[in-house]
């Protein structure tokens, strides 16, 4: 569409051209997006919310987010999905953007910066959360706000022993994603216990769809995790268990650890992330043959 055009549309529907362009390329073409807002005031009313509703905090973006966050009339109210990635961050520079972020429903991040966003925050209502530390690390001051969120996104791992530093039994989680993970070059099925995750998975009262995603060296070690938790859902009868046995690869030589890529992805997931994988075990229908 071209600039001699665009006067002719009504401007309700040139704002409506805009929203759907900024929608479609804000995680293509951030730049791009970005120069939207510099069209017009109503160009920039409609294009900011998009432009922050999801942000990284991470080594390249954290100081601008601190410096966004102390703006008068910051546009990180808009934020509604945030993930942390950046270790380094100090204690004052954090509170200025956690404060900025009290709208925010999803959170990706250690547990530490949770409980702190929690403590910051006396209004903080987040709905899902991945807590990207292993459930045995977990800050202790991070379970109140736990217990009350409807989807939680865990990392549990193999060896762990029966005791993962998280009860879930009192929370109100609905939907819950846990990667168990092994570092180990190869598994020997026979002796994996998956009672510490599984227990894990069944504490919720309020549970409606557990998703296991196994996270291992080798594609063959994924198969056969999988397999274990299909066959610990049939022997319950429970429709509830899904899995997910897809291979994906989180560390290589040349690059290292694949984590952040890894954990933006799922934030940016969104909504479909909780509804992944595929049912474990299912009723089999009744014939009336």
């Amino acid at each position: 569409m071209t600039v001699t055009v665009l006067p002719r549309l009504p401007p309700e529907l040139v704002l409506l051209v805009a929203e759907h362009a900024a929608r479609t390329q804000v995680h293509v073409c951030t730049s791009w997006v970005a120069d939207l807002c510099l069209v017009c005031s109503n160009f920039r009313a409609v294009v900011t919310p998009i432009l922050y509703e999801h942000i990284a905090l991470d080594d390249d973006t954290y100081q601008y987010f601190v410096a966004t966050s102390r703006l008068p009339a910051t546009p990180l109210v808009h934020t509604r999905s945030v993930v942390l990635v950046y270790e380094q961050y100090s204690k004052q520079s954090f509170e200025s953007i956690a404060r900025a972020l009290a709208n925010v429903s999803a959170f990706t991040g250690p547990s530490r910066a949770l409980a702190e966003m929690f403590h910051l925050v006396g209004r903080l209502t987040l709905s899902s959360a991945h807590l990207t530390d292993l459930t045995f690390a977990f800050n202790l001051g991070v379970a109140e706000m736990v217990h009350r969120l409807t989807r939680l996104h865990l990392l549990c791992e193999l060896r762990q022993g029966p005791h993962m530093g998280l009860d879930l039994s009192s929370s109100h989680v609905e939907y819950l994603v846990l990667d168990v993970l092994s570092y180990r070059r190869t598994i020997n099925v026979e002796s994996v216990d998956l009672s510490p995750s599984t227990s894990l998975a069944l504490s919720p009262l309020r549970l409606r769809r557990a998703l296991f995603r196994p996270r291992c060296v080798k594609q063959i070690d994924v198969q056969r995790v999988a397999q274990k938790v299909v066959e610990w859902a049939k022997n319950r009868c429970d429709q509830r268990i899904y899995v997910d046995d897809t291979f994906v690869p989180f560390r290589d030589a040349e690059r290292g650890w694949h984590w952040e890529e890894l954990e933006k992805r799922d934030a940016m997931e969104g909504d479909a992330l909780w509804l992944g994988g595929h049912q474990a075990w299912c009723p089999q229908k009744c014939s009336l043959v």
